[in-house]
């Protein structure tokens, strides 16, 4: 060590972190808000905002279930009204024809077994479900905060029968 020196590099850098932590702690005491400006100091909250809240989650919740079936009800109308422009298209093979109502004969199939399965999950007690079935799978979502192994067979039986689907292929996600 040479002599004169009184501070050196690392002394100097710990001075300043350590002032550059005062100053952050005088810092977050100046703009904290006085409500939680000491831990454990408890506040008094109004019930009426947390009843809004949970009505507002049970709307959300009933919402989407008719969202989602509306939403599915749409996008088919939409897929409906582009094969029948197809149809009605002049150029159109009698090819392109054929496999167009094909297509069509397909979305009213589809349609008809989701209704049915909907219908018989509600006889089986769950009163909100939107079944979506594609060309990978049937996608079940039911209102439900779990499910047991018995109503997930249900399901699953209700859905083989309607459909024929492997149960590899069936997807049950319950919605709280």
């Amino acid at each position: 060590m040479k002599k004169g020196k009184v501070l050196g590099k690392g002394q100097l850098a710990v001075g300043i972190m350590v002032m550059a932590l005062g100053a952050a702690i005088w810092l977050n005491s100046k703009y904290l808000p006085s409500s939680t400006k000491y831990l454990g100091e408890a506040s008094y909250v109004d019930n009426t905002s947390s009843q809004e809240a949970v009505e507002t989650a049970a709307k959300v919740k009933d919402d989407y279930f008719a969202t989602s079936k509306s939403e599915r009800d749409s996008a088919r109308k939409e897929a409906c009204e582009v094969i029948e422009e197809t149809l009605k298209d002049t150029k159109t093979t009698e090819e392109d024809k054929k496999s167009a109502l094909a297509k069509i004969e397909e979305i009213g199939a589809r349609m008809e077994q989701e209704s049915n399965i909907e219908a018989l999950l509600k006889a089986k007690g769950f009163n909100k479900a939107v079944v979506i079935i594609s060309d990978s799978g049937v996608n079940v979502v039911v209102s439900s905060e779990g499910l047991t192994s018995a109503q997930t067979l249900q399901i699953q039986d209700i859905v083989t029968s309607e459909t024929g689907v492997a149960l590899s292929n069936i997807k049950i996600i319950p919605k709280s």
